[in-house]
């Protein structure tokens, strides 16, 4: 649990099993006891503590601002405030004890010197602010009368909300999320949730989540200035009569308010606040609204246009072709099978492919071809050179016919061989018929033998997605490989005497 396991996290930071296994011994060779950052125990034990952040970011702002007396000291609210203090003052302490990724060194920091010196400079004081136990120093208070319904009764219960505004330092825990979301783009990464709809999905829900955060804040910050200043009579709370109304319904009114002043809206309300202090809060509301909408919005657009780049592109050479169609009074029954041609070879999205291929390295670009055309049956090319194979490959263009398209017209000049990825076809003569399918390949003769003209028709009887050799790209390979022409005219020979039997 406290050792790094081989997985696909540790792998994508190590980068062999190799690396993994000697990090792991030198992890249980420590004399002192470290837990490994890309343990499994520090992951759950991130969750965990994630989890328990947002629940302070929702419950603790709602407990200063509306929570009565009765329910602060109730048995659940104890409970829950033990619990999360008890999580805390627990990462505190184990925070001296996990090793530290350093971006100086290829090694993980396993050192306890090292590792408590680094937390004491970073994140040991927020934390322990965010750990002080105030709701106990405040029970204590009360059971001893230092707080308490005297004759200083109000002026108790003022200062009862004030230390409870304490409790707010433990949102800077929230700080602490951009560790755990170091981990979570490794996760991403390496398991592939960080491309794709997955991505932008929860990109987009992350922002809404903040949206629906800030406006919480707000709401409660608007009724805490009315409870922090006992309710004055020019209050907007006061002159609404919400003092003696549900927690529900006063919630409900703040978070309406807080829309309003963040929207800079003026719906619902029929006299504006008159106390300075809550003036100056819907001045900063408004604000810091209108900035914040502002930003976030622009991310959304932003992450919205980003993540379908390729989908915009397809949409801009669509309307490109309609338009040049257009231009060129071409009939609608043509246009629309243009239009079916581009959905059924782009499926919705733009790519070049020659230029992303360039980008990459020999071997790679290798990979994706041969994994690319692993559909492709060709004993056409078996006994070649591999290196041979691969020139051709490498050389291949992807087309597209749909259903009845003539491929190939008999007596036409042959200039591309074709090898059929997934469809099926018909070569027909007047003398024969003969059906081809998945794996299948047509038009060799005119490639690799002196024959000009195709002899023989070949149609699609279905939509064929298939890769073309043309006769240029064909010499341009061959041209390296001398003796494999030979063996291709022989395997051609014995192709046309299959052909001659049937």
């Amino acid at each position: 649990m406290f050792l790094p396991s081989v997985n696909k996290a540790t792998l994508y930071y190590f980068k062999s099993v190799d690396a993994v296994k000697k990090e792991r011994t030198r992890a249980s060779e420590q004399k002192t006891w470290i837990i490994h950052p890309y343990c499994a125990f520090r992951n759950y034990w991130l969750v965990a503590i994630l989890l328990t952040t947002f629940s302070n970011m929702v419950v603790i702002p709602l407990s200063v601002s509306f929570f009565t007396v009765d329910v602060l000291y109730s048995y659940a609210w104890i409970a829950f405030t033990v619990i999360n203090d008890l999580l805390f003052v627990t990462d505190l302490c184990l925070n001296f004890r996990i090793g530290l990724t350093s971006e100086d060194s290829e090694m993980i920091i396993l050192d306890l010197k090292k590792i408590k010196k680094q937390y004491i400079k970073t994140w040991f004081f927020v934390d322990l602010l965010a750990v002080v136990p105030v709701d106990y120093c405040l029970l204590i208070a009360m059971e001893y009368g230092a707080i308490g319904a005297s004759g200083q009764g109000l002026e108790g219960i003022r200062i009862t909300r004030l230390i409870k505004l304490t409790r707010l330092f433990s949102l800077l825990k929230l700080l602490r999320i951009s560790k755990f979301l170091q981990y979570v783009r490794h996760w991403e990464e390496v398991n592939g949730w960080n491309i794709g709809g997955i991505a932008t999905f929860l990109k987009f829900m992350n922002m809404i989540v903040i949206i629906i955060l800030l406006c919480h804040w707000n709401a409660c910050i608007q009724f805490m200035v009315a409870v922090v200043m006992d309710f004055p009579k020019k209050s907007w709370v006061t002159l609404e009569g919400l003092m003696n109304k549900p927690m529900t319904y006063r919630y409900s009114k703040s978070m309406l308010r807080a829309l309003c002043q963040m929207m800079t809206l003026n719906y619902g309300f029929n006299e504006f606040t008159k106390e300075w202090t809550e003036q100056c809060v819907v001045i900063i509301s408004m604000m810091v609204g209108s900035v914040i909408y502002t930003f976030i919005f622009g991310r959304i657009f932003a992450l919205m246009s980003n993540s379908r780049m390729s989908e915009l592109m397809y949409g801009i050479k669509c309307n490109e072709m309609k338009e040049f169609m257009k231009q060129r009074q071409l009939p609608s029954s043509l246009r629309n099978k243009v239009v079916h041609h581009l959905e059924n070879k782009y499926w919705g999205k733009w790519f070049d492919e020659k230029a992303i291929l360039k980008e990459l390295s020999e071997p790679l670009r290798q990979d994706i071809i041969r994994i690319t055309c692993s559909s492709l049956n060709m004993p056409f090319f078996k006994d070649a050179d591999p290196l041979f194979t691969i020139g051709l490959l490498e050389v291949l263009e992807f087309e597209v016919y749909e259903k009845g398209d003539l491929i190939i017209r008999r007596g036409a000049f042959g200039g591309c061989m074709y090898f059929i990825d997934r469809g099926t076809v018909e070569v027909k003569t007047p003398e024969f018929s003969k059906t081809l399918t998945d794996g299948a390949y047509f038009g060799e003769l005119c490639l690799v033998t002196s024959m000009k003209k195709h002899p023989a028709d070949v149609v699609a009887l279905t939509l064929c997605r298939l890769y073309s050799l043309s006769v240029d790209n064909y010499n341009a390979v061959l041209r390296h490989f001398p003796k494999i022409k030979s063996q291709l005219l022989a395997v051609t020979q014995e192709r046309q005497d299959q052909l001659s039997e049937s």
